[in-house]
């Protein structure tokens, strides 16, 4: 392994944990949080006219295929889903090639609508493993891997859909490339609410936003969040189909650092795509959350 990337990856490891303590946000973090709602709530004040043109097609846009409201974001870096990437990831002007091999499925166990149909309930449990490996090296060694499991509650209020999750997120450093390098073990965990927001103002077109706060964090970590993104798909029947969707996250512990994860490319049957990833911004590797990266390269991904 070669100097530089040696020095590289022991300055992407952000210290040892320390002690868990509660997130309590503090007069600013509670204005910020409303500015973070006001932010998210003005484009679906603004697209609500398009919404209501948009007929049966919003609601089929923020339904998942089994039917329940909130279409999972499968473009975002955060949502759990089946995805393996082989990508150029380059930091401070070092070079590697990684692979992506993520697993991460939804089970939804509840569901309830009103007669009428204008109003939907629905809960759900989701989680995965996010694993990053260094094709660099001669083992192809696990760099790191982390978890996420949440509680969802979804719900559909006639052609805007809503969802909050309480989740979990852990991280931890692979074995070979802690032996490799004699970087410290490191361990991160918290555990927070995010809430969103989707609609689809047009065919084929699906946005959506929110933010989020921690409720634990070990290190100590700033609370406030905010994800946002949009997801295109040509509507099938047209023959090749093809999807487009670009994803942003900023937090607070990085200064608001917009994270930006993009993907183009074709559906290849139910749920399935294959296509170009591009990632920009704070690493979406939990262990090395405070070193930018650029990402590029083949993505292959499935979401039930």
């Amino acid at each position: 392994m070669s100097a530089s990337r040696l020095k590289l990856q022991r300055r992407g490891c952000h210290g040892l944990p320390g002690r868990a303590r509660a997130v309590r946000p503090g007069a600013g973090d509670v204005r910020d949080l409303l500015v973070c709602l006001l932010l998210v709530a003005a484009p679906f004040a603004a697209a609500r006219p398009l919404v209501a043109q948009a007929g049966s097609g919003a609601t089929i846009g923020i339904r998942d295929p089994n039917g329940h409201p909130f279409r999972t974001p499968s473009g975002s870096p955060l949502e759990p889903v089946h995805r393996v990437a082989l990508l150029s990831a380059t930091r401070d002007s070092v070079r590697d090639g990684i692979a992506l091999a993520d697993i991460g499925d939804r089970l939804g166990f509840w569901i309830r609508r009103d007669p009428d149909g204008e109003v939907e309930y629905a809960g759900a449990i989701h989680g995965g493993a996010f694993s990053r490996f260094d094709l660099g090296g001669p083992d192809q060694a696990l760099i790191e891997v982390h978890y996420r499991i949440g509680l969802l509650l979804r719900a559909r209020f006639g052609e805007v859909a809503a969802r909050a999750e309480l989740y979990h997120v852990s991280s931890h450093l692979g074995d070979e490339f802690l032996l490799d390098t004699g970087a410290r073990p490191i361990s991160t965990s918290r555990e927070g609410m995010e809430f969103m927001l989707q609609g689809s103002p047009a065919p084929g077109l699906t946005v959506y936003g929110g933010p989020g706060v921690l409720l634990r964090a070990t290190p100590d970590f700033e609370p406030l969040s905010l994800r946002a993104g949009a997801a295109w798909e040509s509507p099938p029947g047209a023959g090749a189909r093809f999807h487009a969707s670009v994803d942003y996250f900023g937090w607070a512990e990085l200064e608001w650092k917009p994270a930006v994860a993009a993907e183009l490319g074709a559906a290849l049957a139910r749920g399935t795509r294959v296509g170009l990833l591009l990632g920009l911004g704070p690493s979406r590797s939990e262990q090395f959350l405070r070193q930018s990266e650029r990402l590029i390269g083949l993505s292959v991904s499935h979401v039930r």
